[in-house]
């Protein structure tokens, strides 16, 4: 029996950011609030209020975030709004945008951090039903693919990885990759350091099967990183299964929200990735910097991204980098595709590629390809 291996392309990108947009400013006035209620539920109970190390975690200002982040501004949903309605929007406007039949559709893969329920249902069965992708064939089960992934900002990523493994070895046809998070559920205001950066959106992205000749990719061009022995430096201190919500306290004390040592961030992840990260991922594809025409990286904060590329500058790299401005904030799982979607314009064909995600694990996932076929962008945004 012989084997028939497919390539894939990326037929379509989608995007949408909620309406909501919150300035520097009042982001500022945010954490100003929670210092205030932090500072006299201190004098209750221990006589004093913050420290002045502990008032400094809360103060921020427009060209603090400006000069230390680079973000302008971020969005943030309405309440009751989860990750599954950020997706099911950018979902619709995919399929639509693209002409394809919800039918047409064989497989999920829903990247988040941020799940609509904490345990069930997955999102990627959510979608399946808010955009209507039918459950039966001629009267018997349809098979579907599907999974949620969660590889912190790596997500996006891994999941084109994982739908092109799906494509090549014919598990699949047509995938919808979902890059969706909303991470400002996610913010602790008592830490200006996610506080300041985190944003929400949804993206959905079409996996195609073509012909191998016709291929963006190859196995060799997608290459991934797991790093456990620095997973405390992004860390949800409690509320998964190893430290469940005990009392109140926990959730007065936010341990249940996102925690992050960003110097750790700084000392470790930028050299990796701007070094020996990058370098072995183009090794194993047999690219060099100075082939990459346009990359898009996981919009961590800006100020973070330009340290890298100011390394892989000095390394030969003259491409175009893709970004989302400044104007989304941190948006995980949907910071590669939203970038995409807002500059389609350079995804034109013949140009070769980087994507790369990076984040909490520590983690990384770089795919690099050739762009072969027209593809179609769009953004709600």
């Amino acid at each position: 029996m012989t084997t028939q291996f497919f390539g894939m392309r990326l037929a379509g990108i989608s995007s949408y950011a909620p309406p909501q947009v919150w300035s520097n400013a009042k982001v500022s006035a945010r954490l100003r609030l929670a210092r205030i209620q932090r500072d006299a539920q201190l004098r209750r109970e221990r006589g004093h209020g913050l420290t002045h190390d502990e008032a400094r975690e809360f103060a921020t200002s427009d060209r603090w975030v400006r000069r230390f982040i680079g973000f302008s501004e971020r969005r943030f949903s309405t309440e009751g709004q989860g990750t599954a309605d950020l997706a099911t929007l950018a979902g619709r406007r995919l399929l639509e945008s693209t002409g394809t039949a919800p039918g047409d559709v064989d497989g999920i893969l829903f990247a988040s951090v941020t799940p609509s329920y904490l345990y069930s249902p997955p999102d990627a069965a959510l979608l399946q039903e808010a955009l209507g992708i039918p459950i039966l064939q001629g009267g018997v089960p349809r098979e579907m693919k599907g999974a949620d992934i969660s590889l912190a900002c790596s997500s996006w990523v891994a999941s084109v990885m994982l739908a092109y493994a799906l494509i090549r070895s014919g598990m699949a046809r047509r995938l919808v990759v979902i890059g969706a998070d909303r991470m400002s559920c996610t913010i602790n205001w008592r830490d200006r350091s996610f506080a300041t950066v985190l944003g929400d959106a949804g993206t959905a992205t079409l996996c195609e099967a073509v012909p191998t000749e016709e291929d963006w990719f190859a196995p060799e061009r997608f290459w991934s990183w797991l790093d456990g022995s620095h997973a405390d430096i992004i860390k949800t201190p409690a509320g998964g299964s190893r430290a469940p919500l005990r009392s109140a306290d926990d959730t007065i004390d936010g341990r249940h929200l996102l925690a992050m040592d960003g110097r750790a961030v700084k000392e470790v992840l930028v050299p990796f990735v701007s070094g020996p990260g990058i370098a072995a991922a183009l090794g194993k594809a047999g690219w060099q910097l100075d082939e990459l025409d346009v990359v898009a990286l996981h919009e961590a904060n800006l100020t973070l991204n330009e340290a890298i590329l100011a390394q892989w500058r000095k390394g030969g790299f003259r491409g175009q980098v893709l970004t989302a401005g400044g104007r989304f904030g941190n948006t995980t799982s949907a910071s590669v595709p939203l970038a995409l979607s807002l500059n389609g314009d350079a995804l034109t064909v013949g140009r070769r590629f980087g994507f790369f995600g990076f984040g909490g694990g520590l983690s990384a996932s770089m795919a690099f390809g050739t762009i072969r076929h027209p593809m179609l962008v769009t953004a709600d945004v």
